[in-house]
């Protein structure tokens, strides 16, 4: 049975990714404008691309921080281990845009 105490972690966990998100999109761009001819083929990539590890940094740092604060709060590790995965995967979709243009993708049929 789930007690009331446990819930309360996991509906914060949860609430975790919806905060990390706008986190993170209060300093990058979306990964479609990442990964976006528009991106890839100005003079200002190279810029583009420290910028963005910049917002790579701050937002999982913030996000992190969040994590722990919420792991504090409810005297569990699964915030903060939820909060490092989501910046984790938040930093692989930038990186994973930055090296793969959507220009690569195979056209669809359609």
């Amino acid at each position: 049975m789930v007690t009331s105490d446990q819930r309360g972690t996991l509906d914060t966990t949860i609430l975790l990714v919806g905060m990390a998100s706008g986190v993170f999109a209060g300093f990058a761009p979306s990964w479609f404008t990442v990964a976006s001819p528009f991106f890839h083929e100005q003079e200002a990539r190279p810029g583009n691309i420290k910028r963005i590890r910049w917002a790579e940094v701050a937002g999982s740092v913030i996000t992190v921080a969040m994590g722990w604060a919420l792991a504090h709060d409810a005297r569990s590790a699964k915030p903060l281990i939820a909060a490092v995965l989501i910046s984790a995967v938040f930093t692989g979709g930038y990186e994973y845009m930055i090296r793969h243009p959507a220009t690569d993708d195979p056209v669809a049929d359609t």
